[in-house]
This record gives structure tokens, C-alpha cells and sequence, in this order.
């Protein structure tokens, strides 16, 4: 067996390990049974580290080229076709187990899928259809549709349009030439990871949060750290020394009515994250997908972008003011970081079809837009309003929260005893949905609730079982 490696390449030398070794085994010159030099014996015969050489070996045992045995060293599996489905079996069924929902969830998507008139939805992280804006759209043809240019960062009007809605929403006026569209901000997310992570890579998110789950940071090896939420946003204090422990290539954080606690990060916070951030090269993701669903337009902070424009990545989205079904997103960034998203994009062949972007460039112009706007924001409102008032009338001593201050969703928290996991079977039994934290992070004490999707009869009903649901737990107390 005969390995060259080139340090002047610029394919990993790992990765040229491999190659050559696929090779060898394709040519039939290593055969099933053979043993490899071990770690440390070809990396010194290579004269490079032998970590170098562990991942190669690694990476050769996940793709079933060889097989490692304890205290025995490396060996050639069999590359029947046989053995190649055997390979292509597991790896199917591991990544099933690794991505598939907690049983709690299947068993609410279960009560929702049963449609049942008395099932109480406040699990489901969508808007209600009655309540996005009906916007009339013009009267076009197919060749209109056909006929319109779109440039690789997205349909220029389009572009152009969400510049001056989010300068009307945060006085912040992005270029347009800065702007990329995407489907929605999952993809963005995606999107930007790969761009800006390798595997091995770390990157540091909020807790509790949607981060975690993003299925791209577990495809990538991509380590994760944890930073807790409280109510003035991302813990900075907690980043602070963690970033000290170790190397953070990335931070994500949703400073804006956070998912899933409602929450929103305070302007000393956001001016301690920058700062932190900056010393040390950090680049922030800002994921601020509900932005446009301010309660209080005329009163928020400065957004991140807006503080350290060359230090932010931002996410921004239509789909949560124009619905799910219209899945419509947007990074801002400098130019050199959205041409490596556009290589990114093209390459997995996902470019943004155009029918969506030129749909919501007709809803963006449409002169009644703004009015249907701030009527779903004032809606929004009132609904999180009453809801506040009803549980603090009923459940003050049971319930904590804290108040938000747009988008969906409000964070509960049960203050009398610990709860476990079995203890949220009581919201099933109720026919009641909703997100318990443990779905998310190590504590079960929590929930997510979308006030969105609950009108006022719905709130006084979901506030009645769940005061009928904590004097259950209560009893434990006393028991």
C-alpha cells in the first residue's frame, strides 16, 4: 500500500488519505481481511499528525470501507453488493432514530390530525388562516410570470420592497444588493451554516431554542454549546466564559421575540453581545423571523445588524405574516458571504422559484398592504392581552411568564414543584396542545403556547384547563 499526500494542495490532507486508500480498494489492489498501517505508524510514515489520520480512518468506517476492531486495528470490509445495501440499511435506520420527533409530539400531532372539535390548539407554530391578511392580487398571465428576470440573489423588486419594509419597521435601510431571498428562514439558516461551518466546528445557541434541532448541525459533526435565556435575552455573561474555554466559530440567536419564549433581547445585552463577539471574530447569525410582528412599533431596539453591520449575518421572513404556504425569506450580508450562499445553493440546485417572489412583491405593493399589516399586529396584540389578563386573574400564583413583546408565542413556567415529563400526559388528556420545554431543553418546568391561533372563547377555555391541570400537580404538593 502506497500513500502520497501533497501539503501544497488545497484538498485536506485527510481527505487525500481517503481518496487514495477509495481508490485502492476500487482497484482491487487492497483486498476484504487486508489490515491498514495503524494510525500512528503511517502518520509518521507521512510525516503528519496522527488526528490527521484518525479522521481519514473515521470517515473511511462511516462511508463502510473498513472496519475497526478493538485492540486489533483496521481492516477492509467487503464491498459486495450485498454488504453495500447492509451499509446503506444502517446508516438509513440511524439517521431515522436521530431525527425522529419526540414521542410526546407524535402524540399531539396525533390529537391534531383527529381533528376534534374540542381540541385547543396552541402547539402549532403557524398563523391561523383567518388571520393572514387577504390581500387581493392583480389579474396576470402565465408569460408575465415567465417573462420576469431573476438575478441569482433573487427578483429585484422583491428585494427591493423588503429593504423598505424592514427600514419602515426598524429605520435600518438594507442595500439591495445585500439582500438574497430564500425560502423561508429554515433555509437561510442552512444555508448559512454550511457556508460559514466545517465539521468540528462550534457554534453557540440559545437554550432553550430551535437551534438545537437544526438537522444540518448533527449531519455536519458541528458541536453545539448551550447558552441559557433569560428575560433579557441570551445569558452574555455565560457566553463570555465559555468563549474563553474554547473556540466559537458562530453564534445564533433570535434577540426578537425569541422561539420559543417570547422573549426579547435587552439593548444592554445586545451592545455586551456585540462587543464580545467582535474581540473575538465571532460572526452572529441574527434570526429575526417575526420581526414584522412588533406590538409596539414605535418602541423596540436597534437591531443587531444595525449595531455591527459587518458582524451580523440577519434572517428576516414573509412566511410569518404571509403564511407557511408562502415560503419566503431573506439574508442580509456582505456581498462576499452571500456569493458562497449562492455557490452553496446552486450547487444543491435549490435556487428560489419565482412564482412565490413575484406573488409577494404583488402583496407588498398592494396600497392596502400596511393597513392589513397593522391589523393583524393589533390583533396579535389584543389576543397576547387578553390572554396575560385571564391567566394572571386565574393562575398568578401557579404561572409565571414574561410578557412579550411581538410574534406568537408566550413562555409559561410552573412555579409550585418540579414537574416531570409524565406530568404534561395531563394536557393530552385535556385535549390541550401545547409545547412542553423538555422537547427542547433539559427542563420540563416550561411550555410554549401560540396565543395566535386562540381566540378569545378558545383563551377562556384553555385558561379553565389549565387551572384544572395545576391543581392536579398542586395535589403532589401536599400528597
Amino acid at each position: 500500500m502506497e500513500i502520497k499526500i501533497d501539503k501544497s494542495s488545497r484538498t485536506p490532507l485527510y481527505r487525500q488519505i481517503m481518496n487514495q486508500l477509495i481508490k485502492q480498494i476500487n482497484d482491487a489492489i487492497l483486498y476484504e481481511g487486508d489490515r491498514l498501517p495503524s494510525e500512528r505508524t503511517l502518520a509518521n510514515q507521512l510525516n503528519i499528525n496522527r488526528s490527521t489520520i484518525v479522521r481519514a480512518y473515521d470517515e473511511l468506517e462511516a462511508q463502510g470501507f473498513v472496519e475497526k476492531r478493538a485492540s486489533s486495528g483496521t481492516y477492509i470490509l467487503s464491498q459486495s453488493e450485498e454488504t453495500k445495501e447492509n451499509h446503506l440499511r444502517q446508516r438509513i435506520q440511524y439517521n431515522d432514530i436521530r431525527y425522529q420527533k419526540n414521542d410526546y409530539e407524535q402524540q399531539i400531532e396525533t390529537l391534531l390530525l383527529s381533528k376534534k372539535y374540542d381540541v385547543l390548539d396552541g402547539y402549532t407554530g403557524e398563523l391561523p388562516y383567518r388571520l393572514i391578511p387577504n390581500i387581493s392580487l392583480p389579474n396576470v398571465n402565465w408569460q408575465s410570470f415567465l417573462s420576469e428576470e431573476v438575478s441569482e440573489l433573487g427578483y429585484l423588486p422583491l428585494r427591493k420592497m423588503i429593504a423598505q419594509l424592514v427600514f419602515n419597521q426598524y429605520s435600518h435601510q438594507p442595500k439591495s444588493q445585500e439582500l438574497m431571498l430564500t425560502a423561508g428562514g429554515q433555509q437561510s439558516l442552512v444555508l448559512l451554516i454550511q457556508a460559514l461551518l466545517k465539521s468540528g466546528d462550534t457554534v453557540a445557541v440559545e437554550d432553550p431554542s430551535f437551534f438545537n434541532g437544526i438537522s444540518v448541525l448533527n449531519a455536519m459533526s458541528i458541536k453545539v454549546i448551550k447558552i441559557p435565556v433569560d428575560q433579557d435575552g441570551m445569558c452574555v455573561s455565560v457566553l463570555e466564559k465559555m468563549v474563553k474555554k474554547e473556540s466559537v466559530q458562530l453564534v445564533l440567536t433570535n434577540p426578537n421575540f425569541q422561539n420559543p419564549t417570547g422573549t426579547s433581547m435587552s439593548l444592554t445585552r445586545r451592545k455586551k453581545l456585540i462587543e464580545l463577539c467582535q474581540m473575538y471574530r465571532i460572526p452572529i447569525i441574527e434570526d429575526d423571523v417575526f420581526g414584522q410582528l412588533s406590538f409596539h412599533s414605535s418602541t423596540h431596539y436597534p437591531l443587531l445588524k444595525e449595531l455591527a453591520p459587518q458582524s451580523v449575518i440577519y434572517i428576516g421572513s414573509l412566511s410569518k405574516i404571509l403564511g407557511s404556504r408562502m415560503q419566503l425569506g431573506w439574508i442580509e450580508a456582505p456581498k462576499f458571504v452571500l456569493d458562497e450562499v449562492v455557490k452553496l445553493r446552486d450547487e444543491y440546485e435549490t435556487q428560489l422559484n419565482i412564482f412565490p417572489q413575484v406573488m409577494a412583491s404583488f402583496a407588498l405593493t398592494n396600497p392596502n398592504f400596511s393597513k392589513k399589516l397593522s391589523l393583524l399586529q393589533e390583533t396579535l396584540k389584543n389576543r397576547m392581552n387578553y390572554f396575560i389578563n385571564a391567566l394572571q386573574t386565574a393562575l398568578s400564583e401557579d404561572i409565571d411568564f414574561t410578557l412579550p413583546k411581538g410574534g406568537y408565542y408566550i413562555w409559561l413556567t410552573y412555579k409550585k414543584r418540579v414537574l416531570t415529563n409524565e406530568d404534561w400526559l395531563l394536557f393530552l388528556k385535556a385535549h390541550v396542545a401545547v409545547l412542553p420545554s423538555f422537547i427542547m431543553t433539559e427542563s420540563s418546568q416550561s411550555c410554549r403556547v401560540n396565543v395566535a391561533r386562540l381566540d378569545e372563547r378558545k383563551i377562556d377555555l384553555f385558561v379553565l384547563k389549565l387551572q384544572e391541570i395545576t391543581q392536579q400537580w398542586n395535589k403532589q404538593i401536599t400528597e
